[in-house]
Formats: structure tokens, sequence, C-alpha cells
């Protein structure tokens, strides 16, 4: 779990997360409407998109690092109008930009990282490459659009990164917006930057909650709009419904080491049980059951 999401998970960040530092206020994309109702009968990912998800699942960098490898070599062996495959690799590297950051706190107004580990900055460099080859082949869609604000988000270190990328993220976002209106991971991604922006500068955990529920009943593979989701009911002082949010987050994906440690600190009472990164010790004692 990151600090952002990356958007995206910007992810969405998914996408979706992820986490991102944002210096500006709420603008016109994070009063983006959330829904009433999901889309009904959302098909069930497959192809290559499940080779994704699957490795994405397991929250660790080892999987994916098969998934990239692979995709990388279909992306180079498409034909020169496929975007498909290019949007599928920046996916691919946005989620193990995201997962090597799966054992950092989430805290609201401070960025996931001081210095970019040369990892990550190395999965936004290939990810942005192949979100712009994606995009001279036609791609302007809400996802795309919502992966590259999550791996520009990455870049984000501090007050001089954000005002150097902030700019960017916003447009992408802004465009993504109107393009996906009832897209689940765009809604995260505008969620994330409304969850973790300072509280001087557009924090709003109410307004975050809505665009993670929505998600919630879409993403039904994806556990992070959960865990998010968590976190802004946590903000609101509601540990209770914070604890259920978890504990369907850890339901749906068992393997995401963050929402279970999370949850035995909520449950055993903790300050800031969000804020601080993973211990080994932790990961270790929710891996054991205990």
């Amino acid at each position: 779990m990151t600090r952002l999401v990356p958007a995206l998970c910007v992810a969405a960040t998914f996408a979706i997360a992820g986490s991102t530092w944002v210096l500006l206020g709420a603008r016109a994309h994070e009063e983006l409407a959330v829904p009433a109702t999901p889309t009904p009968n959302q098909p069930a990912v497959a192809g290559p998109r499940a080779a994704v998800v699957a490795a994405r699942r397991t929250c660790t960098t080892e999987a994916l690092d098969a998934v990239v490898a692979d995709l990388t070599r279909a992306a180079a062996a498409a034909p020169a109008t496929d975007a498909a495959a290019w949007h599928l690799l920046a996916d691919a590297h946005l989620e193990r930009a995201l997962a090597r950051s799966h054992h950092r706190g989430l805290r609201v107004g401070e960025p996931t990282w001081s210095e970019l580990p040369a990892a990550i900055a190395e999965d936004v460099r290939l990810g942005l490459d192949a979100v712009a080859k994606a995009q001279q082949r036609g791609d302007d869609s809400a996802d795309l659009l919502r992966i590259e604000a999550a791996l520009l988000s990455q870049r984000i270190t501090g007050i001089a990164s954000a005002l150097q990328w902030n700019g960017r993220i916003h447009a992408a976002l802004q465009r993504a917006g109107e393009r996906g209106q009832d897209d689940a991971r765009v809604h995260v991604a505008i969620g994330l930057r409304q969850l973790l922006a300072p509280k001087w500068f557009g924090h709003d955990a109410e307004k975050a909650l809505g665009h993670f529920e929505f998600a919630a009943k879409v993403l039904h593979d994806d556990e992070r709009p959960s865990v998010f989701a968590a976190m802004a009911c946590y903000l609101q002082k509601k540990r209770a419904r914070a604890i259920e949010w978890l504990e369907r987050a850890v339901a749906t994906n068992p393997a995401n080491m963050f929402a279970r440690v999370v949850l035995r600190r909520l449950r055993a009472g903790e300050d800031d049980p969000f804020g601080r990164d993973l211990t080994d010790f932790e990961v270790a004692a929710v891996g054991d059951g205990k």
C-alpha cells in the first residue's frame, strides 16, 4: 500500500494507489460528482490485463517483474498502431512502482518519500514513456490519463517537486474526469487527492470517502478503495467503521499486508495506525495469523 496513489492505484492511481502529495486546493476535477449507482454488469477482467491484476494482488514486486517483462516484449512487437499494448505496459509499471511502497505509511500532507528510490524513478520513467507511446497511437482514454497522473505523482518528494509536477497532474486528472465520469479508478485518484492533501490545501476526508465508497462497489478485485475508505473514516473519528472497511479489504485480498497490519493496530487502539511504516515484526505477525 502506498501513501498516495500513487493515484492512482493514481492510482490511481489503481492505480490507484496509492499516494500523492498536493499543494493546491480542490479544483474542478476534484468536484466530480460521485455517481448514485455503479455501472451494472461490469465485465470480468480477461487477457493480458488479468495477468497484471493477478500480479498486483500479490502486493509484491517479484510477481510484477515477470509481467512487466512479458508486456515490454509484447509492446515492442506490437503493430505500430497498437495503443493497447503500451497502455497496459504503463499500467504495469505504475503497479510495480506502487508495490515498492507497499509497507510505507499513509500520512495527510506528507509525501511517501523525501528522496525517490531509483527503482521507483525508473518505473515512473518507463511508465510515462509507455503512456506517451499509447497517446501517440491515439489513446486518449480516462484510464490512461489516470495512469499518467499517478505516475507523475510518484515524483513528488517535497515542495519543489510538488510545484514542478502538480500542474501536469491536475491537467491529466481534469481530462480524466471529463472523459470518465463513471470510471471507478478515476474516482479513486480524485479521492486520494482529497484525502492526502495538506489540511490547508484541500484536504477533505468526507468528500474523499464518497469516491472510495463508489469505487469499492465497482472494483470487486481491488481492496485498495476499502483501505482508503477506512483511513477516511478514521480521520473522521469513525473507528468502528474504519475497522469494517479494513475487514472488507482483507477479505477481498488477504495478501495486502498494509490492510492486515493496520487492522491489527486499529483493533489494539493504537495511535496513528495508518501513518507508521510497517515493521518486519508486524508483517510476520499478521502473516502467521496472530
